[in-house]
């Protein structure tokens, strides 16, 4: 099998011994997200003091809540209390968080994406000139001459799930950052990313693929197979009309329709469906890591984000897990 790098996703702010465990294992990056809960900058700053080497990345965070400016303050902080170790993942984010929690419009997301990829560059590199954009016109992109960023580029992944999306990530971004994403659609967006790889004379060898997928494995499959199934309910049920997309687009609409409608979150789980289990998720006894894993070659992937969540809670399961996952 050909090298499939490795990383995990914490959902939220665990114990340090965790985290310094992970690194130690050699994952190549821990990721954490945002959301409508603790910063994902604060959580990452934090684990960057116990860490040696392992990449901390943003999964994600999103273009409306800072400007541009905050976003390259923040990433360049980072960076700099990492020694060289941040990674910047950006999202458009739903309306669910950009409306109802932080009061913005949802307006031109893809456009504005666009924007913060280009603006937050500048900031990075200190260029002084002026930017006339959509959004956002400062008269200068530079930082104060006592803050210089420890590298005047950090790696941006965008979280994208449309095929305009798709395009803009080939053409501005260094990364793609898919989840929820079943293995069956990997063809078509990879069409997208290299055309828009092409309008900027790129390869789309140029762009990182990092899959984000959650996980579970044991010795019992069926105990792993309900954890992720929890998980994906939750999904249904707290992010209606976005991540479930692509459960309606395989046909399984009726699922997610029952899940939602289900009294308990343990009832919803029992209404996700092995198919879907196996198209968005890596579940099941140990031996299924590595069968999964080389789907995931097959289908050009090239760094898995394993979403540990579903085990963090249950300590034999959370063990069998990263026993099974960790690199080798």
């Amino acid at each position: 099998m050909s090298e499939l790098r490795r990383a995990v996703y914490l959902p939220h702010a665990p114990d340090l011994d965790l985290v310094q465990r992970l690194d130690a294992d050699g994952f190549e990056s821990l990721w954490t997200e945002e959301g409508q809960g603790r910063t994902a900058f604060g959580k990452l700053t934090r684990w960057a003091s116990v860490t040696e080497s392992v990449g901390l990345g943003t999964c994600i965070v999103n273009v409306f809540s800072r400007t541009p400016a905050a976003l390259a303050q923040e990433a360049a902080t980072l960076d700099e209390f990492s020694d060289g170790r941040a990674i910047l993942g950006l999202g458009v984010a739903h309306p669910g968080v950009v409306e109802d929690f932080h009061g913005v419009e949802f307006d031109r997301p893809l456009a504005r994406m666009e924007e913060y990829i280009r603006l937050v560059r500048r900031y990075l590199a200190g260029d002084p000139e002026a930017f006339d954009g959509e959004f956002f016109t400062p008269t200068r992109t530079t930082t104060w001459s006592a803050f210089e960023p420890v590298r005047s580029e950090i790696p941006i992944y965008n979280a994208a799930l449309g095929p305009s999306n798709l395009r803009l990530t080939g053409e501005f971004a260094d990364g793609w950052l898919p989840a929820w994403y079943p293995l069956d659609g990997f063809d078509e967006a990879r069409a997208n990313l290299a055309t828009g790889a092409e309008r900027a004379d790129r390869d789309l060898s140029d762009i990182d693929v990092a899959r984000y997928v959650p996980v579970a494995v044991s010795d019992d499959p069926s105990t792993a197979r309900f954890a992720v199934a929890e998980r994906i309910a939750r999904t249904y049920r707290d992010i209606p009309g976005y991540y479930d997309r692509v459960a309606k687009e395989r046909g399984f609409e009726d699922e997610v329709e029952r899940a939602r409608a289900a009294d308990t979150t343990r009832e919803a789980a029992e209404q996700v469906s092995d198919e879907f289990i196996d198209l968005v998720s890596v579940a099941g006894a140990p031996e299924t890591v590595r069968d999964r894993e080389q789907a995931m070659v097959d289908a050009s992937v090239d760094l898995v984000i394993y979403g540990i969540g579903p085990v963090l809670d249950d300590d034999e399961l959370r063990r069998e897990t990263l026993d099974a996952i960790a690199p080798s």
